[in-house]
């Protein structure tokens, strides 16, 4: 491994980018455990306080943990997915709200499109998970069945971009689904627009799909007080 240059970059912004790269191109795969902080630093030809620095970026943009008495290891490969996590996490909920209106849109419509019956099964089941939650008024239940209900539905569209910002996004609308997955307002009756989509997709109808969703996300911004767009 190269020595850091030391110029007008800050010794631990190069620390953290030449360790990132590594991990990035494979030098260090997912699973592995990172050189040693004394080893990073005499390879890198830096200081072990900004080997520390370095690493500690690097855990919270979440390509490493730490582990205690076992080391640093790597957790993740893709520095995109872990910036837009981070990225979405600083977002304003309206802003994230919004996008996550187009995607479930694009995720519907591909779903009743190229859903495969294991998919349906496991679309169906979540839902199945959603209203035993709302008969029992369990409120944690009833975020988590919701949140994957839709995170299925994005991953049934044979679309792996779509699916992988979906889960990306997910991170960042935990606020939200706690707050739009109200057990006050929702419903486990067949005219409930989860119960409508998952009736599309299940038919195979595109069109029947992304009013289901229209209507689910409408929901959602009522819940959430958010202004709807004219």
């Amino acid at each position: 491994m190269r020595s850091v240059g030391k110029g007008r970059v800050s010794l631990v912004e190069t620390a953290t980018d030449e360790i990132r790269a590594q991990i990035v191109n494979g030098t260090w795969p997912v699973g592995s455990r990172i050189p040693p902080e004394n080893a990073l630093s005499e390879s890198l030809g830096v200081s072990r306080a900004s080997v520390r620095e370095a690493v500690r970026s690097l855990v919270h943009s979440g390509l490493l943990e730490p582990r205690q008495g076992d080391g640093t290891f790597v957790i993740s490969d893709d520095d995109s997915a872990a910036a837009l996590r981070r990225r979405l996490e600083r977002a304003e909920l309206s802003h994230v709200t919004q996008v996550r209106q187009g995607l479930d849109v694009v995720a519907a419509r591909q779903a009743a499109k190229h859903r495969t019956d294991a998919q349906l099964a496991g679309i169906e089941a979540a839902l199945a998970r959603r209203n035993a939650a709302l008969a029992a008024h369990d409120a944690d239940a009833f975020t988590a069945a919701d949140a994957a209900f839709h995170v299925l539905v994005a991953e049934a569209g044979a679309n792996p971009v779509l699916a992988d910002i979906y889960r990306s996004l997910s991170a960042a609308l935990r606020e939200e689904l706690r707050r739009a997955a109200c057990l006050d307002t929702a419903t486990a009756a067949a005219t409930d627009p989860h119960s409508r989509l998952t009736d599309a997709i299940r038919d195979r109808d595109p069109q029947a799909a992304v009013d289901a969703a229209v209507l689910l996300l409408a929901g959602h911004v009522r819940d959430l007080a958010l202004p709807h767009d004219d």
